[in-house]
C-alpha cells in the first residue's frame, strides 16, 4: 500500500505532456511558375498555440514522377512568431514539404508546377493565314508531353479564344518549338496599330516533368 501511494504522488509531480510541434505551408505560387522563376513558401511552427521561434526548417522536395525520396533543398529558421519562408528556384515539377528536425514535424505536402518559359514569334502567310512558332526552354533532361494550345486575338486582349494546337518537338537539350498555322482574322490586328502587331499567344498547360 505505502508503494503504491509513492507511486500516485511521482506522478502528480510530474509535469504535463507537452502538445506535438505541428508545421503549416502554404504555396504562394500554386498555380505553376515558369522555367526560372522561383517558387514561395510560406509556413508557422508552433506548439499548440504557442508559436516556436529560433527553430530550424528544412524545406524538401521530391522531383516528378513523385515516387523518389524527399531530399532536404534549402533551409531557414523561424522568425519571433514561429514563421518561415522559402523562395526556390526548380527546374521541373515537384513535391514540396517544411520538415522542423528538432521536434520531428512534417507539414502536408504541396505540389509545385513548373511551365516551359515561351518565346514566340508570327508570320504572315499568304490567304489571310498566320504562321505561329513558339520555343520553350526547359531544364536540359526535361520531357514535354501535353500539346501547346495557341489563343489568337488583339494585343491588348485578357482572353482569347483558342485557334491551335500542336505537339513540342526537341530542338535541343531543354528547348523545344512548337508551330501551328491558323487563318487570321482581321480583329487579330488592331485597326490603330501596324499589322507587325504580335497577337495575344500563350502555352499550354504542358508542365515540366
Amino acid at each position: 500500500m505505502r508503494l503504491a501511494i509513492t507511486c500516485f504522488l511521482v506522478l502528480l509531480l510530474l509535469p504535463a505532456t507537452a502538445g506535438a510541434a505541428e508545421v503549416r505551408t502554404a504555396l504562394l505560387t500554386d498555380d505553376g511558375v515558369q522555367y526560372g522563376t522561383p517558387h514561395e513558401l510560406t509556413g508557422t511552427l508552433q506548439e499548440g498555440t504557442a508559436p516556436l521561434a529560433g527553430q530550424p526548417v528544412e524545406l524538401q522536395g521530391r522531383a516528378y514522377p513523385y515516387d523518389g525520396e524527399f531530399k532536404t533543398i534549402a533551409r531557414a529558421t523561424t522568425r519571433v512568431h514561429g514563421t518561415f519562408a522559402f523562395k526556390r528556384e526548380i527546374d521541373r515539377n515537384m513535391d514540396l514539404r517544411a520538415f522542423a528536425p528538432v521536434q520531428n514535424a512534417l507539414s502536408a505536402v504541396e505540389r509545385a508546377y513548373v511551365y516551359p518559359r515561351p518565346r514566340s514569334t508570327f508570320k504572315a502567310l499568304s490567304g489571310s493565314r498566320l504562321r505561329i512558332t513558339q520555343f520553350l526552354r526547359t531544364a536540359p533532361n526535361v520531357r514535354l508531353t501535353a500539346r501547346t494550345t495557341f489563343y489568337l486575338g488583339p494585343r491588348n486582349a485578357k482572353s482569347a479564344p483558342p485557334v491551335a494546337r500542336a505537339k513540342p518537338k526537341k530542338i535541343g537539350r531543354g528547348r523545344f518549338k512548337a508551330t501551328a498555322t491558323t487563318a487570321r482574322s482581321s480583329t487579330c490586328w488592331p485597326r490603330a496599330m501596324p499589322r507587325a502587331a504580335s497577337p495575344l499567344c500563350r502555352r499550354s498547360t504542358s508542365r515540366c516533368s
